[in-house]
């Protein structure tokens, strides 16, 4: 088992050496950095365990740099440090922020070594559950139709052995979620599910995010750095979109495949790697083969269990169940007030084409719960956030794929060409496009966007 990673962010650097010196003897890694935004974009690139953090810093507050944490990477425990008098109400605040404990200068060995080690235990990966029932509630799967019942007795079938699956459907039908429904049955249930949308990086970009590259490999290649198949390993991959990928990329991730080793970008040395893969398309691969868009030898490779997911419009009966879910949803999540449709707006929601699937479905409960100024959203507001749907589709339409699909596209491009515009800085980046830096950092790793590749 590789040695936790630890990350001390403090500004006083001789305090810094000694609890890093003290760590690496007690058998731990760690990384030091005296600038907290220069910690935070650490995170974005680099595996870390747990982050000792102090509150009182120049360039900024602690707490500040907690929220951020907790926010964008949830998983990684926070020990807070103070160079202050204990102080039980900061205590409590940053406990209520999400800090894992909180300790005081000067620190006493004892205490440190005990937080650091309750810590890193509390971050070891839990047995999770594992009967189907479970597995869709805990991955909010929701339906009342015959094909959605059938594939996810598919899934339960196939999780139960290694091969390949290949998904297919629609944009926005939920592959992602039949992906992580077969993870989640499978042995593999308890090590990482790792997803990359292979649609959204360039050939050159796509190849270092799963396959990793060395320091100096290509301009921006600051440091050694895994690739998604090496952090997968023991798991699942899931490969979304595998269809916008190129010939060239295709050839070399079936090397992989066929030999389940990878080779960073720049490396001579292949390691080895024990990944099941999972991957989508919402495009008909047979028809990109003899097109010769697409290698027949991967498919077939990737292809040894297929899955079609129907589109929503199929499954009319799915609409009422998923918008009560959905609804519910929105209101937990923007604190909101309890809200419900009214018989007439549940019909109506039901009649819709949607061919956006329940991405679609769920952008428009959403806005209708955020907008909603009665606790009954009846058929008159939903008709006319309907018509307003329509609108802003055809305003939007520069081809016939879903409005959100396009919306998000359009995110990605405007956060690219900020991050180009401003060296790949993040801070700067974010007020350029008068946005919340930490929503800036979250889009980025929504659309697997990495500073260093604008650098």
């Amino acid at each position: 088992m590789e040695q936790p990673t630890i990350l001390i962010v403090d500004d006083e650097e001789d305090f810094c050496q000694t609890v890093s010196d003290i760590l690496e003897h007690s058998g731990y890694r760690t990384v030091v950095r005296q600038n907290p935004v220069e910690a935070l974009e650490l995170l974005q690139v680099e595996q870390v365990d747990l982050v000792l953090l102090d509150i009182l810093m120049p360039q900024m507050d602690g707490r500040q740099v907690l929220t951020e944490i907790v926010q964008n990477h949830p998983e990684i425990p926070v020990i807070m440090i103070t160079g202050q008098a204990y102080n039980i109400p900061v205590a409590i605040e940053t406990a209520k922020k999400g800090s894992f404990s909180f300790l005081a200068k000067p620190i006493d060995l004892v205490q440190l070594r005990e937080s650091v080690k309750q810590a890193i235990e509390s971050k070891r990966p839990k047995t999770m559950s594992n009967t189907i029932e479970e597995v869709m509630k805990d991955l909010g799967i929701v339906s009342a139709s015959k094909s959605i019942e059938q594939i996810m007795g598919m899934a339960e079938k196939v999780a139960k052995t290694t091969v390949s699956v290949l998904i297919t459907g629609e944009s926005g039908v939920g592959k992602e979620m039949i992906a992580k429904s077969i993870h989640r049955l499978s042995a593999r249930r308890d090590m990482p599910f790792v997803s990359v949308d292979c649609g959204t990086l360039t050939e050159t970009l796509l190849e270092s995010e799963l396959f990793g590259h060395i320091k100096g490999s290509f301009t921006g290649a600051h440091a050694d750095k895994k690739g998604l198949f090496e952090i997968a390993d023991g798991g699942t991959i899931f490969l979304d979109e595998i269809g916008n990928t190129t010939v060239t990329f295709q050839q070399k991730l079936l090397h992989v495949l066929n030999n389940q080793k990878v080779r960073r970008v720049g490396d001579t040395q292949e390691r080895e790697v024990d990944v099941r893969v999972i991957s989508a398309t919402n495009k008909n691969l047979p028809e990109l083969i003899e097109k010769g868009e697409f290698r027949d030898d991967l498919y077939f490779r990737l292809n040894k269990f297929a899955m079609h997911v129907p589109p929503l419009r199929d499954r009319p009966e799915d609409i009422a169940p998923l918008v009560h879910h959905l609804l519910a949803n929105a209101c937990k999540e923007h604190d909101l007030q309890h809200h419900f449709f009214s018989p007439a707006a549940l019909e109506l929601l039901g009649k819709q084409d949607w061919r956006g699937n329940v991405r679609e479905l769920d952008s428009v409960v959403t806005k209708l719960a955020i907008f909603a100024e009665a606790e009954e959203i009846d058929v008159h507001t939903v008709a006319h956030a309907l018509k307003a749907e329509i609108q802003g589709q055809r305003a939007f339409q520069i081809d016939n794929r879903p409005l959100m699909e396009q919306v998000e596209e359009f995110e990605k491009k405007l956060i690219i060409e900020a991050l180009r515009a401003n060296g790949g800085n993040q801070t700067r980046a974010a007020e350029q496009l008068g946005v919340e830096r930490t929503n800036f950092v979250k889009k980025m790793r929504k659309h697997h966007l990495h500073k260093d590749d604008f650098v």
